[in-house]
């Protein structure tokens, strides 16, 4: 099934941070086809269903989980980091199936120094099987804007 999570550690007690990831299906209805895995009121289902945006705090995150496998799609998602010293937080973005040979595509943006530029991390597994991770230096600045990935 595929699953999205963001995950957070290491907030300094005097920023409140948040975030949110907004994510758009055209033909499904979040209230019918996913469950809240994790982060309670920081998941917020939008416009009848067709909008679910996830969010951070200094106490977590949040995720959800689609209820039906899928063959195949197009999956999008608006996205904005955390601006400045934001080192020690991942926010991640994957697709996983279940069971011992799962398929999975994953989306990791690393936190950072303030100053330094930001990096998404990406791995592949098929038939449970990764070792295809690369790095990438993002060239724009992801904390300016939401930006559609």
């Amino acid at each position: 099934m595929p699953t999205f999570s963001r995950s957070i550690s290491n907030f300094s007690p005097i920023k409140l941070l948040l975030l949110s990831i907004l994510f758009t299906c055209a033909s499904a209805n979040f209230h019918r086809d996913a469950d809240v895995t994790f982060g309670g009121d920081r998941v917020k289902i939008l416009e009848a269903g067709r909008m679910l945006t996830l969010s951070l705090d200094q106490t977590s995150g949040s995720g959800f989980q689609s209820k039906k496998e899928y063959l195949f799609g197009r999956f999008d998602m608006q996205l904005k980091l955390v601006p400045a010293n934001s080192a020690g937080t991942v926010t991640t973005f994957y697709l996983s199936s279940v069971g011992a040979g799962h398929d999975e595509i994953d989306f990791e943006f690393l936190g950072n120094s303030t100053g330094e530029p930001y990096t998404v991390h990406t791995n592949v597994y098929s038939q449970g099987k990764g070792d295809k991770e690369q790095q990438f230096d993002l060239w724009f600045d992801p904390t300016s804007s939401f930006h559609t990935y």
